[in-house]
This record gives C-alpha cells, structure tokens and sequence, in this order.
C-alpha cells in the first residue's frame, strides 16, 4: 500500500534534485544563452524548491548571479517573496562592498605609484576589475596581493598607512573595517607552507616578468592569461573544489580572453611548469559543474587519459552533490615528484611549522600533546570524509567524468 506512494516521492525528488542541480549550470555565467534563459524561464515558473536553491547559491558564490539572471528576464515575480528579498539583498550588498574594495584598492594604487611599488593583484579582485562586467557579480570577502621581497615593508607602510592594522595571528594579513589585504611571496602562499614550492616548477622571478598592467597602472598588476589560469585552478584545489563561483572565474577568464587563448601553447606552458594536472582538474570538474565547453582533445592532451583510478574517483565524488571535504586533499599527491618531496608535504601540511601551529591552536604550548591532537584531528576529518563521500556513492553511484 505505501510502496508506490514512496517511489512517487523518490522519483519526485529525483527530479527537484536534477532541476535545481541544472539551475546552478544554467545560471553560472556571466550571460545567459537563449536557451539557457528558455530553460530558466519554464522551470522557474514550473517551480523550484526556492529555500534550498537560495541557499546554496548563496554557499556558491552564486546568489547575485542568479538574482541578476532572473531579474534580467524578468522571472522575479515568479519567485517567493522572501527569497527574492534575500536574493535583493545580497546583489546589493556585493555591489556596494566591492565599489568600497575598488575604492580601497585605488587609494593603495596611488600610494603605491608614488613610492614606486608594485603588486601583483590575485583571483577575485584582479577579475572584478579585468573581467566581469558588473561588480555585484563577484562576491569577495578579501584582497590578494603578490610581493616581492624587496617591496614587502614598503607595502606594509603603505598598508598602515591608509588605516590597515596588522593581524596578530597572520602577520601577512592586514584589515581595515570589513576589507583584509594578504601579502603573499608567490601564489602557492609558500610563506605558509614551504613544500608547496615542490608542487610548480615555476619562478617568482618569472611570474613577475611575464605580469601585465591592470588597466595601465605603474603599480597594480596582473598575472599573465597562463599563469592566471593555473593560479586560479591551484586555488580551486586548495579549497577542495567547494565553490562553484571559483570555477566561473576560470570559465569567464577563457571566454575574456578567448581571442588571444591559444591551447597548445598553454597546454605546453603547463607541462614544463608541472601544472598540467591541477588545470586539467579544474578544467574537467568546470566543464561538468557548469557546463562551460572544454575540447575533448585539450582534456586528453593535458593528460587525461592518463589519470589514476584514485584521481578519476575523487574527481567524480566532487562532481556528486554532497561535500567532499578533506578527502579531496588526496589529490596533492599527484601534484608533487618524488617520494621524499611528497612525504614532506604531508608532513608539514599535519604538523606545519611553529607560527601555523600558533593559529591552528592559539595559547597552546608545542608539546607532544598538542601534536597527538593535531594528527588525530587531520586523520579523523580526512576518514569522515570519504566515508561519507563512499556511502553517497554507493547510494546513487558515481557520475561519469
């Protein structure tokens, strides 16, 4: 008696869970396609599960791109009240945080130029200002700068300066208000970790080189289209692949600056600085998250033929809707040559050095004790993690890659 009920349910949710799963392909770009926005116009008024879309737009990144979208073809009476307001809200709020972050950084590139410094400026806040087209599009919550060495304290005194004070626990990361600035030597953040030198083959020296001017600024810079990419992807893989609006940047990076892409040449650049792998990650989980074309033959050209049965399942977990979590941080393995290299990875990542320790476990004395727990907290989240992330597969199985 209650068997077909069940199914109907099953079955039903089975499809809210595909459609709101379409939603966030549909919607993650800058703009929509005609038949994007046909299919966002049926089945927004066919209805959606709106508290949950809401919500994990929001955890996406994406509650002002769908708010733009829908406004833009003119789908907001269709949505319940609340939700728009929420929607309403966020929009406005990423607009009027970044037109402050701008105002910031314009403040910073004036004092900069006068002293005669440069920066590098990283992800959200070099692509507010290069390539999307609207600010309320792109949330941030703080500003990455690269800097060199011998810049370091200038930048420092320009920060303290404008009204930024020094974080007690990062001494890279200076907050003025809602705004943080962090200092980075390069943008593996080696400052933090040192062994994530191991993971590119690629020069500070080098990066600076090929940098090219934010809208001709002499003080505020950007990485070149290759090196932006693979920093972009890097960063996905460090935060486990948790953010689809990471996986937009990427996405409307290549759109921007499609006529100047040129994918041998990349692809090339890749290899020689061993980040074949962490964009062919990134490109594979983009063109299944979002639905952003990639080339078949670019994705077996950087080596995805090639990938082990570990990675392919790891890889197809993100691509479930359920949290990876640290289980994903297996991948770092395959990033780095060399057993020694990658046995000292692993180690400084669970035991790093003393002033990591510090912010992980601030008023801690370093003993024995303190190590124990820190070991029993990594190896503990990383099994919590894939067994959840097994149990989901073994529920639904695993989509393909």
């Amino acid at each position: 008696m209650t068997f077909f009920p069940i199914c109907h349910r099953f079955v039903d949710n089975m499809i809210k869970s595909e459609r709101e799963s379409k939603l966030f392909r549909v919607i993650a770009r800058q703009t929509l396609g005609r038949g994007d926005a046909v299919w966002l116009t049926d089945n927004i008024r066919e209805g959606l599960d709106w508290h949950f879309a809401a919500k994990r737009a929001f955890e996406e990144g994406l509650a002002p791109v769908l708010y733009y979208h829908c406004r833009n073809v003119d789908l907001l009476a269709a949505i319940p009240e609340s939700t728009k307001k929420f929607l309403a809200r966020i929009y406005a709020e990423t607009s009027i945080i970044n037109m402050h972050f701008l105002k910031e950084m314009a403040e910073l590139e004036k004092r900069l130029t006068e002293r005669h410094l440069q920066v590098i400026v990283l992800k959200g806040a070099a692509l507010l200002k290069t390539v999307y087209r609207n600010v309320a599009l792109r949330p941030m919550e703080d500003i990455d700068l690269m800097v060199r060495q011998e810049h370091l304290t200038g930048l420092k005194n320009v920060l303290e300066t404008i009204g930024f004070v020094q974080n007690r626990l990062y001494p890279g990361s200076y907050r003025k208000g809602i705004l943080s600035m962090d200092l980075h030597p390069d943008f593996l953040s080696s400052h933090r970790i040192q062994s994530r030198r191991d993971i590119l083959n690629i020069k500070s020296i080098d990066i600076w080189r090929s940098a090219t001017p934010i809208n001709e600024s002499a003080s505020l810079f950007q990485l070149s289209l290759y090196d932006n990419l693979i920093a972009l992807s890097y960063h996905l893989l460090k935060h486990r692949y948790d953010r689809l609006i990471w996986f937009v940047d990427i996405a409307e990076s290549i759109k921007e600056y499609q006529p100047v892409l040129n994918w041998p040449e990349l692809i090339e650049y890749s290899r020689r600085v061993r980040a074949d792998r962490i964009l062919l990650y990134a490109l594979l989980l983009m063109k299944h998250l979002t639905g952003f074309h990639v080339s078949d033959q670019v994705l077996i050209d950087l080596g995805k033929e090639s990938l082990s049965h570990i990675e392919k399942y790891l890889l197809r977990l993100r691509l479930m809707q359920v949290p990876v979590g640290a289980a994903i941080d297996m991948l770092w393995i395959f990033q780095i040559p060399g057993v020694g290299k990658k046995i000292r990875f692993v180690r400084e990542n669970i035991f790093p050095r003393r002033e990591v320790m510090n912010q992980i476990f601030p008023d801690t004395s370093h003993n024995l004790r303190t190590f124990l727990r820190r070991a029993l907290l990594v190896s503990s989240q990383v099994l919590s993690d894939f067994l959840l992330s097994a149990r989901s597969a073994m529920k639904t199985g695993l989509p393909p890659l």
